[in-house]
């Protein structure tokens, strides 16, 4: 830089000094002296503004939830944070990418006013689709979006804001549209509809990935799933019969729920009244057994003392049933003796020809 300052003070050094040097008149008028030019200025000026140009074009600022892609020379060179950061003049161009927005693409409809109230358009052409068994579903859903990989969406997606959209929608879309094309239309309208966006999800996100587009599917969500408009009607009343089934069938879960409980409380009890009295007749026998094997050994002993002992033991259960009336010897006994409740009887009618109990 400094041989190119000097050399263009060379150049005007001589060129001043060629206009000094010339006498006389030119064209009939008198020579007039030039004032001497100095271009020293120009070391000063020429660095302060290569340095202003520096720190205008060097110098610049990713904005929050931001990425900077940065090309040197048409070509990636690497991905700036956010905040401030530098690149070189008329040689590197940085393209700024939000990578934390959420972009949303509709499908089926497209909101015309927000609201409230909200209006929407219909857009039949793409909610329109076919199922497994050959039917038309209405689907009315909405495609949830990031940039995942800045450099990819960058440089892999057209820079046009129309032919990038174009494409992701005709993606996603595509693969939607098989999704539902493997499986029935009534599992489309009721079982399946969880497990239809998550797996269109799982698939556009290989294709995005295929594509290298960086692009993240944060989610794929269904709006409104119905059938045809001419078919409405008995798919409702089908809808209404299967939601009739669900409910027998939960109230005859419900009823057999009750009859095993009970069944099952019941055999329970049994099985433990089974239990406690087959562990108390066996304790029982033990100690019969355990009784009887003592008293056999103490009879062999003593007999007559374990037949005594037999006698009251029997007699102690013998005597509470027994009704004792002890009375004297004597002709008059049988008049003191309560034979009536000794040998209760049957009231007998009185025979023919008596009166009053007496005989005639």
């Amino acid at each position: 830089m400094r041989n190119l300052l000097d050399e263009i003070e060379d150049f005007f050094r001589k060129q001043r000094q060629k206009d000094q040097s010339f006498d006389g008149e030119e064209y009939g008028e008198k020579k007039r002296k030039r004032p001497p030019m100095s271009f020293g200025f120009l070391k000063l000026v020429i660095p302060v503004l290569l340095i202003a140009l520096v720190a205008w074009q060097g110098f610049y600022i990713v904005p929050a939830g931001s990425r900077g892609v940065v090309f040197r020379l048409g070509k990636v060179n690497y991905v700036a944070d956010q905040g401030v950061n530098f690149k070189i003049p008329l040689i590197d161009l940085v393209t700024i990418v939000n990578t934390e927005q959420i972009q949303r693409f509709e499908y089926g409809y497209r909101t015309v006013n927000p609201g409230p109230p909200a209006t929407y358009a219909d857009r039949p052409e793409e909610s329109k689709m076919l199922t497994g068994d050959n039917k038309i579903v209405e689907i009315e859903w909405v495609l949830q979006f990031q940039a995942g990989d800045p450099a990819a969406f960058v440089v892999n997606l057209p820079e046009d804001r129309e032919s990038r959209e174009k494409l992701i929608r005709d993606v996603a879309e595509g693969t939607l549209r098989e999704v539902i094309a493997s499986r029935q239309l009534d599992d489309v309208l009721t079982t399946e509809k969880e497990a239809s966006q998550t797996e269109a999800k799982k698939l556009i996100q290989e294709k995005m990935d295929f594509l290298e587009t960086g692009i993240f599917i944060v989610a794929v969500q269904f709006q409104d799933v119905n059938p045809p408009k001419a078919v409405q009607a008995a798919f409702s009343e089908i809808n209404s019969a299967r939601a009739e089934r669900e409910r027998l069938i939960l109230e005859a879960d419900k009823y057999t729920n009750e009859v095993l409980s009970k069944a099952e409380g019941e055999t329970d009890r049994i099985l433990n009244e089974a239990e406690a009295y087959k562990f108390r007749r066996i304790s029982l026998a033990e100690e019969e057994a355990a009784r009887i094997g003592s008293l056999n050994k103490a009879y062999r002993e003593n007999p007559d003392l374990v037949l005594n002992n037999l006698w009251l033991e029997t007699m102690v259960q013998v005597w509470p049933k027994l009704k004792i009336v002890i009375v004297e010897g004597g002709d008059d006994s049988l008049q003191i003796l309560p034979l009536e409740r000794l040998f209760p009887t049957e009231d007998i009618p009185a025979p023919s020809g008596t009166q009053g109990g007496r005989t005639q």
